[in-house]
């Protein structure tokens, strides 16, 4: 590494290749999956690797666009916090798509899971938010709820 590498050359020279052809950043993932790393300076901020990968690679991020993991396969991974793929910096594993268009597909992968993400049966164990617009599991919640006596 040249010692007048920016800051984003340094994060992008630590990409590791995985076998199945998804690059990982050697961070730990935060709580929803995805690489992170703080940038800026003096102020910074964190911002998730697979969008410094694909500024870094292809270019700004117009608005109203997001991007998008091509090799997350639904058929195989359930996705949400758990998959690997959110971790995938691989801009050829990347796309940038409306952020409409990636809301519809993630609505499309929760609406058939079977599964809460601990491993509880979803049917007949929904529980429905007052505001109707949320669910979740119904053990976890009245877990959640236990604990909190």
């Amino acid at each position: 590494m040249a010692a007048g590498s920016t800051q984003l050359e340094r994060i992008v020279d630590r990409f590791v290749k995985q076998p199945n052809g998804c690059w990982h950043h050697p961070s730990k993932p935060n709580d929803k999956g995805y690489a992170v790393t703080r940038v800026g300076w003096p102020v910074t901020k964190g911002e998730k690797l697979h969008r410094l990968s694909w500024m870094y690679f292809n270019g700004d991020i117009p608005e109203g666009m997001v991007i998008d993991h091509l090799c997350h396969d639904p058929n195989i991974c359930e996705g949400g916090n758990t998959c690997e793929h959110r971790r995938c910096v691989n801009p050829e594993h990347l796309q940038l798509i409306p952020a409409s268009e990636n809301n519809a597909k993630t609505v499309r992968v929760l609406k058939f899971r079977t599964h809460c993400k601990n491993g509880h049966k979803l049917e007949n164990n929904i529980y429905v938010y007052a505001n109707g617009k949320r669910r979740g599991c119904a053990t976890c919640m009245n877990r959640t709820v236990k604990v909190g006596i």
